[in-house]
C-alpha cells in the first residue's frame, strides 16, 4: 500500500529540451502571439505546451506590449486617417448632390443646412489631412515600422539561413526591447 501511495504522489516531468529546441519553441510562440495575433491558449494548443509556459514567456518578453506596438504602427494610423479622409470625401460628394436637389426644389432651409454640413465636413477633412501630413513629416519611423522591417528581415533570414536565424533570436528580442524603450 505504501508503494502505491508514493507512486501516486510522484510528479512525472517531461525531459528538458535542448536549448536550441527550447528557443525554437519559444520563438514559435512569439510568432503566433505577437505577429499572428493568436491567443495564449491557441498557441499552447498549437505547440503542445502548457498555457502557463506560454504566459510566462509572454510576460517575460512583454509580448502584449510588442503586439500592441505592431497594431498601432504609424503605417496603420496613417491608413486609418486616409480611410477617414476617403469616407469624408464620399460623404461630401453625396451632400453636393443633396444640395443640388434642394436647389431644384427651392428648399432654401434644407439647402442652407446641407451647405453648413458640407462646410463642417470639409473643415474636418482638412484637419485630418493636416494631421496626416504632420505625422508623415515628423515620424521618420515608429516602433511599429521598425518591427515591420525587422519582421521582413528576419523572415527572409529564416528562409535563407535557418541556422543564422536561430543564432539571432536572443538579439532580436534584445533589440526590440531596447527600441521599445527608446521609441515607446
Amino acid at each position: 500500500m505504501k508503494k502505491n501511495k508514493s507512486l501516486r504522489n510522484k510528479v512525472v516531468r517531461k525531459p528538458k529540451l535542448p536549448a536550441a529546441e527550447y528557443q525554437k519553441l519559444k520563438f514559435s510562440a512569439y510568432e503566433y502571439i505577437v505577429i499572428q495575433g493568436k491567443t495564449q491558449k491557441e498557441t499552447a494548443e498549437l505547440l503542445g505546451i502548457t498555457e502557463q509556459t506560454v504566459s510566462e514567456w509572454a510576460r517575460e518578453g512583454k509580448w502584449k506590449e510588442l503586439r500592441q506596438a505592431r497594431q498601432q504602427s504609424t503605417r496603420t494610423e496613417a491608413e486609418n486617417i486616409r480611410q477617414i479622409i476617403r469616407l469624408n470625401s464620399e460623404r461630401r460628394l453625396d451632400i453636393e448632390n443633396e444640395i443640388a436637389n434642394a436647389v431644384k426644389l427651392s428648399d432654401k432651409k434644407l439647402e442652407a443646412e446641407l451647405r453648413a454640413e458640407a462646410n463642417r465636413l470639409s473643415d474636418n477633412t482638412a484637419k485630418w489631412a493636416k494631421t496626416l501630413r504632420e505625422m508623415e513629416k515628423n515620424n521618420k519611423y515608429s516602433l511599429g515600422e521598425l518591427i515591420n522591417m525587422m519582421d521582413d528581415l528576419f523572415t527572409d533570414m529564416r528562409q535563407s539561413d535557418p541556422e543564422l536565424f536561430e543564432k539571432t533570436i536572443n538579439f532580436q528580442q534584445y533589440y526590440i526591447r531596447k527600441k521599445t524603450n527608446e521609441l515607446g
